[in-house]
């Protein structure tokens, strides 16, 4: 889509006015039109159309508000054929900068727009439905520069953002280990990245236990992918552990049938992690970035691992594994000890990791989990910003716990089948040693199960836009 920043001219295209809740001007007035919280009315304004849509009660006015009105103009748009969506920049001292402004106006309208059409015949009455032409009208020309950049860097991330939505939609068939080690091969020769790609008959010689455990039953050969960013004058250097579990049947701790077909968004932080190193790529972020990706599949086969087997993982540490559905953790403890020898200055791993977050939190929050309360707050500060929100659970030692084997270091799930998204964390924190390191479960948010004002049924991409905030904002 073009997206076009000029002054306040009037342009050809669906005129769109935001509204605070309350009392309403004529001709909306005799519509009984409140401007609730993205509430919409179209009315014709001359030979042009204006779309109001509501931002709410004004004391609860955020950029979050922009940002979802913004994405139901856009869906609004295209469900009416309107090719050009013309958007206002709003002046309020309460939404920050131009360019913040700019930025949540194109984000909330680009990433509304998204759709997975590629595994399907489009009908008819949807083809000619595009909006392919975003204007951002700004009211002063002195506003123009910081809009432009505003929307420069919101359409950069939802490019990212869409990259992951398609990883995490496309069938497993498809989107195989191999395939996300091609896609970050094509990310490295677009944007000059360093990569290298180990094969799981390396994966085995090397001693990578923990994701070569969880491959053994899959035909797919898992893909252990780094893909480095690097600029010429790093402030930083950021560790991205990213799970990708392609598909996760629970190998031989078989899932129920019902739903399989959803863990295809297993490797939702693998996805996180490519969308968010193409973003700091192309926005030229002055921070080192290291993704560190474990790609399989965890199928049930004659050569599957099997409950009981004991697993030496890349840190020379055993585990013996009491349930293969809990794959996630053996892959990402292979990737964190990996990433020890980047010497990072923070490592955050990303994951589906536990079903148990989402019983917890819903599908509102990421699950943070951290042994580092400045990373944490700093995560959380950047987890807000783009609303992306996260809630902290404890690492308390008591948890470490039942997560002690008889006959190995630590067993895989622990005894109590008690704090389920605790103990996956405090599994990964034994292999965490020297790092400052937070874990991000998104298991509840990764997939929605609901359509939201810029957010699809389906894939969310969640965690690019986070990360690409926290490598902007941090300081090591």
């Amino acid at each position: 889509m073009r997206v076009e920043v000029r002054d306040g001219r009037p342009a050809e295209g669906l005129q769109v006015a935001f509204a605070a809740e309350g009392p309403q001007p004529r001709p909306l007035s005799t519509l009984a039109y409140r401007a609730a919280a993205n509430e919409t009315v179209l009315l014709p304004q001359g030979k042009q159309w204006t779309l109001t849509v509501g931002l709410g009660k004004a004391a609860d006015l955020s950029l979050e508000r922009v940002r979802q009105a913004a994405g139901t103009a856009a869906k609004t748009a295209r469900a009416r054929g309107f090719k050009t969506l013309v958007l206002p920049l709003l002046s309020d001292r309460r939404l920050g900068s131009p360019e913040a402004m700019a930025h949540a106006l194109v984000e909330g309208a680009l990433l509304s727009l998204y759709r997975c059409d590629k595994y399907r015949e489009v009908p008819k009455h949807e083809l000619g439905k595009q909006v392919e032409r975003l204007v951002l009208a700004v009211p002063r020309p002195t506003q123009l520069a910081e809009a432009r950049r505003g929307a420069h860097k919101a359409q950069v991330i939802c490019e990212a953002v869409y990259l992951a939505r398609d990883l995490i939609n496309g069938p497993p068939n498809l989107i195989t280990p191999t395939y996300l080690a091609q896609t970050a091969k094509s990310l490295a020769r677009h944007y000059h990245l360093k990569c290298q790609v180990r094969p799981f008959a390396q994966l085995k010689r090397l001693g990578f236990g923990g994701i070569a455990g969880v491959a053994q039953g899959s035909q797919h050969p898992a893909q252990f992918i780094v893909l480095e960013y690097r600029p010429a004058r790093a402030r930083a250097t950021v560790a991205l552990c990213g799970k990708g579990i392609t598909f996760d049947s629970g190998g031989l701790s078989l899932k129920s049938a019902a739903k399989m077909e959803l863990m295809k968004y297993d490797m939702s932080g693998a996805a996180a992690v490519l969308g968010t190193i193409k973003a700091a790529a192309e926005l030229k972020l002055p921070v080192r970035v290291v993704g560190i990706i474990a790609a399989t599949e965890n199928m049930p086969s004659g050569t599957a691992q099997r409950p009981g087997d004991i697993l030496t993982t890349l840190s020379g540490k055993t585990v013996e594994v009491i349930n293969t559905d809990a794959e996630g953790r053996l892959v990402l403890a292979d990737c964190l000890h990996y990433a020890k020898r980047f010497k990072p200055d923070a490592v955050i791993d990303i994951a589906t990791l536990t079903g148990a977050c989402v019983i917890a939190l819903g599908s509102e929050a990421i699950g943070l989990l951290s042994t580092d309360e400045a990373l944490a707050a700093e995560v959380t500060r950047a987890a807000e910003a783009v609303h992306e929100r996260v809630w902290r659970l404890p690492l308390w030692a008591e948890y470490a716990r039942p997560m002690k084997s008889d006959i190995a270091d630590l067993r895989n799930i622990s005894t109590t089948g008690e704090a389920g998204t605790i103990m996956g964390a405090k599994f990964l924190e034994a292999f965490t040693e020297g790092l400052r390191w937070a874990h991000l479960d998104i298991a509840s948010t990764a997939w929605a199960e609901r359509e939201k004002p810029y957010v699809p049924k389906g894939a969310a991409g969640i965690g690019v836009r986070l990360l690409v905030r926290f490598l902007e904002t941090w300081k090591a």
